[in-house]
């Protein structure tokens, strides 16, 4: 728990409180429940689960499969998948109470079933938020239809919808939107005299308690004050403590002056609130719906409308719930309870104008009476604005869809139906069996997908990160990626999908600059900036265009046109260039992974060890024995025939066709710099450092350690000094001064390598 209330890895290099930000309470439940049910089972000697090694061929290696759940995963996805079996239940109890039937709540499940690809994503992504909340959230539908069905709630319902209201919003941020159309719903029938004001009250102050206990809970998340949902609040309290001024009015007046008063609290409290806090959390969610009715475009807009699930309900949508019957179906029961909703409110305008109090009265307990299906009504219509809008949405609106052809079956409204059709059940069964021919089809497609994951590229990269980064590197790069590396590998990483929060929006959009149009030294200095040290890049990101106007660069362009006229993107110059910002450090068919190259203006890598070491004082001996027989060997006029010489040390194929590769690796370190004409210099002393062999015998580990920059060829000489006697070495260095004898050594000195070989190897 304290490493996740203190992470300093998921948002490199600020410190969160993973609970506070992410919603993670059902993870928190399910582990500890997980934590009891392995020591029940393991003291029970219980076997919960079986593993087996996969042999995956194709060069893959093998991996270990587990099933049961004693598995993790397992009892993760069994979690999720309890609840909405849970959701079932519901869904079949709240259709049986608005229709009072319970062939209505069977329709309903049905109807669930038959559209279940359009209902609901466990299936395909069950760790998503709403995996577990929107369960909780039906049970909070079904307590709140109860309470308006009773005369005066008491404070067992303001309990209950409270406890309800807290389960909703604590494992989901998104749960404020749907709260608010919720109470909006509510408004809507209190303005229509369908509950009256201490009912309405009794709801309010149960989701305030509930909103109140949230925010506690998740540790003072200021977003929950300024969401929608609590200005919404504000606006229904408003207009009910302004009930007595209010009455005075004629409706029609009363309906348009409470509307103002709704909209003015609303707006004036969010600004407010969001000015004090300095809270803009929640700000994209206002700016994609202008962006979805209007001309206006940011980078952060064009994220979500580009995404296919943020788009506008496709009408494949349309088609598939048409084919099952369930959107004929509702549209009958909208149309059937819209027009008896309309009679009642006429009958009740005309006996006001009449004066007539006993025929208002009648009207109004007729519409209290009617007040859960008024209700759901209200809220069917708020979903459906919010899933045509916003396709992601509909796992609201197909599930109330559900609820909703429940209502076939009242008895109130479709009475004179059930008399034709001799009863409810034959009613029921002859459409159960229309709906089956394309609901049988929709449920076919489901059960035709079988499979298994596999994305053998990000294995590939998930395998690299593990081996060869440290455990502090920090990585930038697309959202999904970095989730999945986070998970995989726990190297901390600078962004994140979690883009409700406006700091961490701010940080994506400075990563996702390399995708952008800005020169490659830009993208350099802020990815430096925020301590990034690689980065990742996925060509199809790069490079790919979903629809116009929808390419990363395309998306940039809205927000830097200054660089708009440069005709290729910067992942696009450091795929094909990276130096000297980057360093390409591994590839794939799909992955590029560059590191941060420090300080690109530094020389390179490889001149500077070799010089650093030379100057050292600690192991100046060492280090001019080892570079001696290079520099010497450049003296000469003919360096080429001197490098040529140094092979004593590889005297094993004493042939010349071996130097070549040895020349290339001496060349390397120094390049012909200047440093050579001081080391002509520097031999003198050299000499007479050489000749005590005790302090040499140490320093091979530290020869050992320097190396690597010289290409191995400063080991050799230390294993010569340590076989061989030491004064062999002043003579050689008396001989190449001398530059004529070398070749003579060449021929002299064979023995002695071919003896030394066996030890490198």
């Amino acid at each position: 728990m304290d490493q996740v209330m203190r992470d300093n890895v998921t948002e490199y290099p600020s410190t969160i409180n993973v609970l506070k930000r992410f919603n993670l309470f059902p993870e928190v439940v399910v582990g500890a429940f997980f934590r009891a049910f392995t020591a029940v089972s393991d003291q029970l000697k219980i076997r919960t689960k079986e593993c087996w090694t996969v042999n995956r061929g194709n060069g893959l290696p093998p991996v270990l499969s587990c099933e049961g759940i004693g598995d993790p995963m397992y009892f993760y996805v069994h979690s999720v998948f309890f609840l909405h079996g849970i959701l079932m239940a519901l869904v079949f109890l709240l259709g049986s109470f608005i229709s009072q039937s319970v062939w209505g709540g069977l329709l309903s499940v049905l109807c669930f079933f038959y559209n279940h690809g359009e209902a609901t994503r466990v299936q395909w992504t069950p760790p998503l938020r709403e995996s577990f909340s929107f369960p909780l959230h039906t049970l909070q539908m079904l307590v709140v239809t109860l309470a308006l069905s009773v005369s005066r709630p008491g404070r067992s319902f303001v309990c209950w919808i409270a406890l309800t209201t807290i389960m909703f919003m604590l494992p989901w941020q998104f749960a404020q939107f749907s709260l608010a159309t919720q109470t909006l719903s509510l408004i809507a029938c209190y303005m229509l005299k369908a509950i009256d004001s201490t009912k309405f009250k009794a709801i309010l102050y149960g989701q305030v308690i509930g909103l109140a206990v949230s925010f506690v809970l998740l540790f003072g998340n200021l977003m929950l004050l300024t969401s929608l949902f609590s200005c919404v609040l504000v606006g229904a309290f408003v207009i009910v403590f302004a009930e007595p001024v209010l009455n005075k009015l004629n409706q029609i007046v009363q309906w348009i002056v409470q509307g103002i008063l709704l909209v003015l609290s609303i707006v004036g409290v969010k600004k407010l609130v969001g000015l004090v806090l300095g809270v803009a959390d929640d700000a994209h969610i206002f700016d994609i719906l202008r962006s979805k009715f209007g001309d206006y475009r940011n980078f952060h807009t064009m994220l979500y409308t580009c995404a296919k699930e943020f788009d506008f309900l496709e009408l494949e949508t349309y088609g598939k719930l048409s084919k099952s019957l369930l959107l004929p179906l509702v549209a009958l029961v909208v149309l059937v309870i819209s027009a008896e909703i309309m009679r009642s409110l006429v009958a009740r305008l005309r006996g006001q104008s009449t004066t007539k109090k006993e025929d208002e009265q009648a009207e109004t307990s007729e519409l209290t009476e009617q007040a859960p299906v008024i209700y759901h009504l209200f809220q069917l219509a708020a979903y459906t604005v919010m899933a045509v809008a916003i396709m992601r949405l509909k796992l609201f609106w197909t599930p109330q869809l559900c609820v909703m052809a429940s209502l076939i079956c009242s008895k109130k409204y479709f009475g004179w139906l059930h008399a034709r059709c001799f009863s409810k059940a034959v009613l029921v069964l002859v459409i159960a069996a229309a709906m089956s021919i394309g609901g049988w089809q929709n449920l076919k497609e489901q059960f035709a997908i079988f499979g298994e994951y596999s994305n053998v590229p990000l294995e590939q990269l998930v395998e690299w990160v593990n081996t060869n980064t440290p455990r502090e590197a920090v990585f930038a790069g697309s959202m999904p990626t970095m989730a999945n590396l986070k998970l995989s590998t726990e190297r901390a990483i600078v962004n994140h999908p979690h883009y409700e929060d406006e700091g961490l929006r701010a940080r994506t959009m400075e990563v996702y600059s390399v995708f952008s149009r800005k020169p490659v030294s830009e993208v350099h200095a802020k990815l430096k900036a925020m301590g990034v040290q690689f980065v990742i890049i996925e060509d199809n990101w790069c490079r790919s265009r979903p629809s116009p106007g929808c390419g990363m660069a395309d998306i940039w362009d809205v927000e830097d046109p200054a660089n708009r006229h440069r005709k290729t993107s910067a992942c696009v110059e450091m795929a094909e260039k990276p130096e000297p910002y980057f360093r390409r450090v591994f590839k794939n068919q799909a992955y590029d992974v560059f590191a941060i190259v420090v300080d690109p203006m530094a020389p390179p890598p490889q001149q500077a060890p070799p010089q650093q070491k030379q100057e050292t004082p600690p192991p100046p001996p060492q280090q001019k024995q080892e570079t001696v027989l290079p520099q010497q060997k450049q003296e000469t006029p003919p360096p080429q025939q001197k490098q040529e010489t140094p092979p004593p040390q590889q005297k094993q194929e004493t042939p010349q066709q071996t130097v070549p590769p040895q020349q290339k690796q001496q060349a390397t370190p120094p390049q012909q710099t200047v440093p050579p004409q001081q080391k002509q210099e520097t031999p003198p002393p050299q000499q007479k450092q050489q000749p005590p062999p005790p302090p040499q015998t140490p320093p091979p580990q530290q020869k050992q350690e320097t190396p690597p920059p010289q290409q191995k060829q400063q080991p050799p000489p230390p294993q010569q000094k340590q076989e061989t006697p030491q004064e062999t070495l002043p003579p050689q260095q008396k001989q190449q001064k001398q530059v004529t004898p070398p070749p003579q050594q060449n021929q002299q000195t064979p023995p002695p390598p071919q003896q030394k070989q066996p030890p490198p190897a």
